[in-house]
């Protein structure tokens, strides 16, 4: 009764904090196809857990070889098995998705309270985002989303399952859309949600994931066109992310190991992860970068760190956050922030970010962030609400 009561009054002062990032992964598509919830793959989309890491590790389908048994919807053939083993001298047969590969993504700020100088805004401009996925055959995955009211164009990753763990991907990518955490916002003007290193936008890399039993390791090497449409280089970008997952479930598998948490798939597991990007003509002034970060989830609780390094701006980040998780939908979050700004005269900003989210249900969450520090939109309360379907 207690717990409860510490849980209502925490929620009644302001407070559940959103889960968002770059990696709009999760997505509907999947739920639907094989007919399971969201908390399947993720903590909290799109958060992925372990099991959720397995399924992105496996080109998106459910690892261990049980894709064709755990899918409810079925794909729609495109040709006989057969013609397999006629090809070159055939046309090697596929499939299509037996549902509609999209989904629709809503997040709004439903109230900004300022406390500078005590001012309230109401029903600020949302954001809607169509994701799509699908899988072709055995090998062939894609995924992506479209920001509708951004003004820019769908972005898109086409991917070819090489071998199981091993995957080529081409289209939209970025070193910073590979590491997942909880947070309300992020944006570019200070107030990030964590390290942001440079992406190379458009480019061809490699994946590979290994890790049955326990833990694991993930290799991801990149090379793409940086900054410029046209370049006098066809590979001016370069990335490279690689993590070791000490304990916990296989990285490719999702099974192995006792769970943490077993309600939202969260083991007990530290991962230690690198980033290095080095480009010829850079990427918003950067040409060489590189972080690293390191996760620990115990029951319950999980720890993240970040650090990253800006060679030519001079610019160090940091960023560490504790999530606590009272009841599966219901999630507390302490977030610290460090950068330094660049200029004549150097400026350093760090904030404090309290705050929770509740997952009302599966596919909705509403919540808050309270900004504490030193900058020019902190001390700022934020109540965010994202739904999906």
């Amino acid at each position: 009764m207690r717990r409860m009561q510490i849980v209502l009054f925490m929620v009644c002062i302001a407070i559940p904090i959103v889960f968002w990032s770059n990696e709009s992964e999760a997505i509907p598509v999947f739920a639907r196809k094989y007919g399971t919830s969201c908390s399947t793959c993720h903590i909290g989309y799109p958060a992925r857990n372990a099991f959720g890491e397995a399924f992105r590790n496996n080109g998106y389908r459910w690892p261990g070889g049980q894709d064709e048994d755990k899918v409810k919807v079925r794909q729609t053939p495109l040709g006989s098995d057969s013609w397999k083993g006629v090809w070159p001298q055939a046309i090697f047969p596929a499939d299509l998705p037996g549902i509609f590969p999209a989904a629709v993504f809503m997040k709004s700020t439903l109230l900004e309270y300022r406390a500078e100088d005590k001012k309230y805004r109401w029903g600020l401009d949302g954001d809607i985002e169509i994701l799509f996925a699908a899988t072709i055959g055995d090998n062939i995955s894609i995924i992506g989303d479209w920001a509708v009211n951004s003004g820019d164009a769908p972005a898109f990753q086409l991917l070819y399952a090489l071998d199981e763990g091993v995957i080529l991907g081409f289209g939209d990518v970025g070193i910073t859309k590979l590491f997942t955490i909880i947070s309300a916002s992020s944006n570019g003007n200070g107030n990030s949600y964590a390290v942001k290193l440079p992406s190379p936008g458009k480019a061809l890399e490699l994946r590979i994931a290994g890790g049955e039993k326990k833990g694991g390791y993930s290799l991801i090497a990149g090379v793409g066109r940086g900054e410029a449409e046209w370049s006098e280089e066809p590979f001016d970008s370069r990335y490279v992310r690689a993590t070791y997952k000490i304990c916990g479930t296989g990285l490719l598998s999702g099974t192995g190991c006792g769970l943490g948490n077993d309600m939202i798939g969260m083991d007990n597991a530290v991962t230690i992860g690198a980033n290095y990007f080095n480009s010829h003509e850079g990427v918003e002034g950067t040409k060489n970068a590189y972080g690293g970060d390191i996760t620990a989830t115990y029951g319950s609780v999980r720890a993240i760190a970040q650090i990253g390094r800006l060679i030519e701006a001079d610019v160090t980040q940091y960023s560490a956050e504790l999530d606590y998780f009272f009841y599966p939908w219901l999630v507390g979050v302490v977030r610290f922030e460090d950068w330094d700004v660049p200029g004549d005269e150097r400026t350093y900003t760090s904030a404090i970010i309290p705050g929770f989210a509740a997952f009302i249900r599966a596919n909705a969450k509403l919540g808050s962030e309270f900004v504490i520090g030193n900058g020019q939109d902190d001390n700022t309360l934020k109540v965010f609400a994202q739904l999906a379907f």
